[in-house]
C-alpha cells in the first residue's frame, strides 16, 4: 500500500490483528512459525493539501496452513477515497500452489482515479516551481484500470540457500489521461500517449531469491530480470518493449541491525506511452521528490537503508523499529548518455519508523524523506523493498 501523497496530519492509525483456524492471537510468537489464518486491518484517515481529507482501509489475510512459509495464500484489499475526488481500489491475491501444482501465482487488480496526477515533462532536468505546483500547473487527471498476473515456476534449488524461478507476466490495462485545464503543463506539451488507450503486455524473466524472509529479511539476495512486450500480438494500442533488472542485498553487520540495498535499472524502447516510461519519485525510488517527478527512456536508482527493531513488548508480540535511508538515481532521455550518470544523479535522504503487532509478517511503515524540491511522508504496509 502506498499513501505517499500524505503531507502533514495523520489523524488515525489503528491496527486490529485477528487469528483464526489453527491458532489464537495469544499463541503467536516471533520465535515460532505462524500457523492458521491471520487477519490484519488498518483503517486510516489523513489530510493532504492536494487530495483533501482522505479515508479508507487496508485488510490483509494470510493463510499459513500448518506453518507453510512464506504462506499458502494471501489476499489484501485497499480502498481509499478523498474529498477532492480521488479513488484508489486494489485487490491483490497470491498463492503458493496454483490448482495443486508448484506454480506460484499472483493476481493484482487496480482501479484508480487521481484528480491531481503530476506531469513535469520528460528528462532528468525538468523544472519544479513550488508556487506553480501549489497553483495546480503540473497536474492532470489520471483514470486507470489495470489487471496484472505474475506466475513463478521453480527451476532449481540451491539447498537452503535459495532458488531460481522462471517468471511469467501478463498485463492488461486501460488508461485515460484528462487535461484539467488548457493552462496546465500537460495541456501545453506534446506527450506520447496523451490520448490514452489499452496497454497489454506479455513478458518472461528470472527471479533468484535467497532471502531469509520475504517480509523482514536480515540476510540474502533477491535478483530479478524480465522483459515485456506490447504490440499487435497482445492487442495493445502501443507497440513497445520494457526491460527491468532489480537486485536487492541484505546483511546484518551487528545484532539487530540490517543493512538493505537495492539497485534497479529500467529501459523502454518503441512507441511507449508516457505512463509506461521509467519514473523516479515514489516510495521505491528517490523518496522525497513529488510522485513521478522524473521520467525517461531509461532509469537507474540505488537505495541504501539501515533498519533496526529497537524494542519489543508483550513477549515480542509488538515490535517498534526505525530506519535511515539514502536514495540516488536519475533518468536518461533524448541525447543523454551513460557517461552523464555521475553528474546528473539526484539524491534524497530520510528517516522512518516501523511497528509490527501480533503477526510478525504484518509490518506498518512510515517514512519522512527530503529532496531539493520538497519533502514527502510515506505510509505503507511492509518495507519499501
Amino acid at each position: 500500500m502506498n499513501c505517499g501523497q500524505f503531507r502533514v496530519l495523520l489523524l488515525l492509525v489503528f491496527i486490529v490483528g485477528l487469528a483464526t483456524v489453527q491458532q489464537s492471537v495469544a499463541q503467536i510468537n516471533l520465535d515460532e512459525e505462524p500457523r492458521g489464518v491471520q487477519y490484519s486491518l488498518l483503517p486510516l484517515i489523513g489530510y493532504e493539501s492536494d487530495m483533501g481529507l482522505v479515508g479508507g482501509g487496508y485488510l490483509e489475510r494470510i493463510d499459513y496452513g500448518d506453518g507453510v512459509r512464506p504462506f499458502l495464500n494471501t489476499t489484501s484489499v485497499e480502498i481509499t477515497v478523498s474529498t477532492k475526488g480521488h479513488l484508489i481500489s486494489v485487490l491483490d491475491h497470491e498463492r503458493l500452489n496454483t490448482f495443486g501444482t508448484d506454480l506460484r501465482s499472483r493476481l493484482r487488480v487496480e482501479g484508480i482515479r487521481i484528480h491531481t496526477a503530476p506531469w513535469f515533462g520528460i528528462g532528468n532536468e525538468t523544472t519544479f516551481s513550488r508556487s506553480a505546483y501549489d497553483d495546480n500547473f503540473y497536474f492532470y487527471e489520471d483514470r486507470r484500470f489495470r489487471f496484472e498476473y505474475w506466475g513463478r515456476k521453480l527451476l532449481t534449488e540451491f539447498g537452503e540457500k535459495g532458488q531460481l524461478d522462471a517468471h511469467l507476466i501478463a498485463l492488461a490495462s486501460y488508461t485515460r489521461p484528462v487535461e484539467r485545464s488548457s493552462s496546465t503543463l500537460f495541456a501545453q506539451n506534446e506527450i506520447p500517449g496523451a490520448e490514452g488507450g489499452w496497454v497489454n503486455q506479455a513478458g518472461v524473466g528470472l527471479i533468484l531469491d535467497s532471502r531469509s524472509s520475504e517480509f523482514d529479511p536480515v540476510s540474502g539476495v533477491r535478483a530479478e530480470a524480465n522483459i515485456r512486450f506490447a504490440g499487435r500480438l497482445t492487442a495493445s494500442h502501443y507497440h513497445f518493449t520494457t526491460w527491468l533488472a532489480d537486485v536487492r542485498h541484505f546483511f546484518s553487520p551487528i545484532n539487530n541491525v540490517v543493512v538493505a540495498q537495492r539497485i534497479e535499472l529500467r529501459h523502454a524502447t518503441g512507441d511507449t506511452p508516457f505512463w509506461e516510461l521509467p519514473v523516479l519519485g515514489n516510495e521505491m525510488a528517490l523518496r522525497g521528490y513529488v510522485n513521478n517527478r522524473f521520467r525517461g527512456e531509461s532509469s537507474i536508482v540505488h537505495n541504501a537503508e539501515i533498519r533496526s527493531w529497537l524494542f519489543s513488548l508483550l513477549d515480542d508480540q509488538v515490535k517498534l523499529g526505525a530506519q535511515l535511508f539514502v536514495d540516488s538515481g536519475r533518468v536518461f532521455a533524448g541525447d543523454d548518455r551513460l557517461s552523464d550518470l555521475p553528474g546528473g544523479l539526484k539524491h534524497t535522504i530520510g528517516v522512518g519508523g516501523a511497528f509490527s503487532i501480533l503477526n510478525p509478517d504484518f509490518i506498518f511503515r512510515g517514512d519522512l524523506a527530503f529532496s531539493e524540491d520538497i519533502y514527502r511522508i510515506y505510509l505503507g504496509i511492509g518495507y519499501s523493498f
